[in-house]
């Protein structure tokens, strides 16, 4: 079978972005021939299928003499359409699978696809199908004040960048999207890798029947040798945070535990989300005087599995409702238990007691409790890590994933 994938990004900056990698490295192992579209960046990663990328826009240009073609490109994308069309004339795919595109690519390609009678399947990662704000969540906590269909309301509370001019884009996009239903009307099935995610689209409205719940995987050659349990490093040497550096994956949070347990080392790993986050998490630790924590850039895969086999166990305190973290499922796969946020997808992944433990999103001393428990009891660490691993190879198996995925493809393919 012929896939090609569709993502805005061709690098990893996310979930979305590692999924679209990881899938299209699966599929290809399984025999399938894969195909590329996405936008042009000079930190892409190298494909044949490049040529037919598209020019990214800048959506956070302010200079208003480009704003009116930005704002149109984004709703509709001529140059979008006819890339799509050259390269599904290329391809020629049984199937094309997209991950985000609206924005930069635009759900113009849509129709372009259906044109040709090829099944579209669409993973979703966030919550932009239903909402302006694509995270529902603002001024640091959950925000839908929009729901269901009241999207001016984010002018009006700045739900997104609190900008107006940011807020109001996003608005008309989603009144567009919600009057053409481009996504209803051309996806075949969407997948949710969360029922938490499968259960607000149809509670916003969309259509039960198309909404296949599959949950993400790892790959199984990512598993560490090394657990942690021998020599004087027994419960690791720090406690770790990787991902996106923002508000809404609680990174404050985190910080505020770490000024409360001094004695306890903490390394961060990732990437601001945008210059304000940077700094105001500098002045933080600045400010705490916080000797304990260590701030590192993002790291490729093979140095992020090497941090990952020295910690003690992971940290996840988002305050936003999470799809499926892939760091949680990176986590188990290096024998680490996670203590995470009980929010949105996580407590489907974290089985609290088992692979990890859960606290109420936000609550910093209850934070707090829970790590300072497991720092403080390395033979608990091992064993919820060990537990952790198992329920990861029985859950979140590629072999699993690929059988799931592959059946939503055949229907597909035959209801055509």
């Amino acid at each position: 079978m012929k896939v090609l994938m569709v993502n805005n990004h061709h690098k990893i900056l996310g979930g979305a972005e590692r999924y679209y990698f990881e899938l299209s490295k699966l599929l290809v192992s399984k025999g399938h021939i894969v195909g590329f579209f996405s936008t042009k960046n000079q930190n892409n990663k190298p494909s044949k299928w490049q040529r037919y990328f598209i020019e990214k826009i800048d959506v956070t240009n302010n200079d208003l003499r480009n704003f009116p073609p930005t704002l149109r490109r984004m709703f509709y994308s001529f140059d979008s359409k006819k890339k799509i069309a050259a390269v599904l004339d290329d391809f020629q795919p049984d199937v094309v699978h997209i991950q985000n595109i609206y924005y930069y690519i635009s759900p113009s390609i849509l129709s372009e696809i259906k044109k040709r009678s090829i099944p579209i399947i669409q993973t979703v990662h966030d919550y932009q199908l239903i909402s302006p704000s694509v995270n529902l969540f603002h001024d640091g906590k959950i925000c839908e004040i929009t729901k269901p269909h009241n999207y001016y309301r984010a002018v009006l509370h700045k739900c997104i960048k609190n900008s107006y001019r940011a807020s109001l884009v996003a608005v008309v996009s989603s009144y567009v999207q919600r009057v053409g239903r481009f996504y209803e009307k051309y996806v075949d099935y969407f997948i949710a890798p969360s029922t938490f995610v499968k259960d607000k689209l149809v509670e916003y409205g969309f259509p039960a029947h198309k909404i296949v719940h599959i949950p993400n995987f790892y790959q199984s050659s990512k598993i560490s040798v090394t657990d942690g349990s021998t020599g004087e490093n027994r419960r690791g040497q720090f406690v770790l945070y990787f991902g996106r550096l923002a508000e809404q994956k609680g990174i404050f949070d985190l910080l505020m535990s770490a000024s409360h347990l001094r004695v306890v080392p903490f390394k961060l790993v990732g990437f601001y989300e945008n210059k304000n986050t940077e700094q105001r998490v500098l002045n933080f630790i600045n400010e705490h005087d916080l000797k304990n924590v260590d701030v590192a850039a993002f790291q490729d895969d093979v140095r992020l599995r090497k941090i990952l086999s020295h910690c003690a166990f992971t940290v996840v305190p988002s305050c936003w409702y999470e799809n499926q973290p892939y760091s949680i499922l990176e986590s188990y796969s290096q024998k680490r238990p996670v203590i995470a946020s009980n929010i949105g997808g996580i407590p489907e992944i974290v089985e609290h007691g088992k692979t990890g433990l859960l606290f109420t999103p936000g609550n910093t001393a209850e934070m707090t409790e829970k790590i300072l428990q497991l720092w403080n009891n390395p033979s608990k660490t091992v064993a919820l890590g060990k537990c952790a691993c198992k329920y990861a190879e029985m859950k979140f198996a590629p072999d699993l994933h690929y059988q799931r995925l592959f059946r939503v493809y055949t229907k597909a393919v035959r209801d055509v």
